[in-house]
């Protein structure tokens, strides 16, 4: 470690005020291609868009009945009832 480095006030306001400008940089960043991710399509068709939010739901749908039927499942696993003779 080199620990001839002498720290000043202004050094230390500079390297906070670089920090604090990459990390707006990084903010935007992010927040545009989470924008770009889930926004919708552009289309000129309109037909396109209905099938687009269709197609959405649809996969929604079967990823929820997809949950529910692993819920059930494990469920099952877990509470077998027992039969007395």
């Amino acid at each position: 470690m080199d620990n001839n480095i002498k720290y000043s006030i202004q050094l230390v306001s500079e390297r906070k005020a670089q920090k604090k400008a990459e990390l707006k940089a990084s903010k935007d960043r992010i927040q545009e291609i989470a924008q770009d991710l889930f926004s919708p399509p552009e289309t000129k068709n309109k037909m396109d868009l209905l099938m687009h939010h269709f197609n959405t739901g649809m996969a929604a749908y079967d990823g929820i009945m997809t949950g529910v039927r692993i819920y059930k499942r494990i469920k099952s696993a877990f509470t077998r009832k027992k039969y007395s003779k």
